[in-house]
């Protein structure tokens, strides 16, 4: 199985930099085939750009995301971390979306509805917040949640994403984050039995 990594964060001394150490060891320890796209450290370009000449649906044809691309699509899998700023991702994860999940790669329509492209049928959600949980859930409606989750992956065919919310980081414990990282270690089973439920 071929798992796709995407990792938002600029300061690789993070929890969220500690969450990629552990999911890359779990990986390996499993004997998973993956890539890693670290989008910080790539100085990913998140902004798009289209107008008359280079039109939103030639963006399957952009050799600046080609590789990303071919990544994206040929993995069975794919795992996203990043923190919560603002009530949702990082701009820099939210413009590889918009650029990288193209038209004719990750989605296309049949009529008015949408149809999923993505090879990808499973996803894994790794992200952080300083907040709360119960804020996230009860205050915020779990919106952050609700956008990734139906609006962008099952828009593209990724029919089961789990995810994992590390609420609360900034007043954790280091025994609370040893405990976190464990989890997410064993959330990804041997690549011969697959993601883990």
């Amino acid at each position: 199985m071929q798992t796709a990594v995407i990792y938002a964060h600029p300061n690789p001394n993070s929890f969220n930099g500690a969450i990629l150490n552990q999911v890359i060891k779990a990986l390996e320890d499993g004997k998973h085939s993956y890539d890693v796209i670290d989008l910080y450290k790539d100085r990913f370009d998140p902004v798009l750009l289209f107008d008359e000449k280079k039109r939103r649906s030639d963006m399957k044809h952009d050799p600046e995301t080609a590789e990303y691309r071919r990544i994206v699509k040929n993995a069975d899998h794919l795992i996203f971390i990043y923190p919560l700023w603002w009530g949702g991702m990082p701009a820099i994860m939210k413009g590889f979306i918009d650029r990288v999940f193209a038209a004719g790669e990750a989605y296309t329509y049949q009529g008015k509805l949408p149809k999923g492209l993505l090879k990808a049928r499973t996803a894994s959600v790794y992200y952080t917040a300083d907040a709360p949980s119960w804020y996230l859930r009860f205050w915020r409606r779990d919106a952050d949640w609700v956008t990734v989750k139906d609006v962008m992956l099952k828009f593209c065919g990724v029919r089961r994403v789990r995810r994992l919310l590390f609420a609360g980081v900034k007043d954790s414990t280091e025994e609370k984050r040893t405990q976190w990282l464990d989890r997410v270690y064993r959330s990804i089973a041997p690549a011969d039995r697959g993601i883990s439920e």
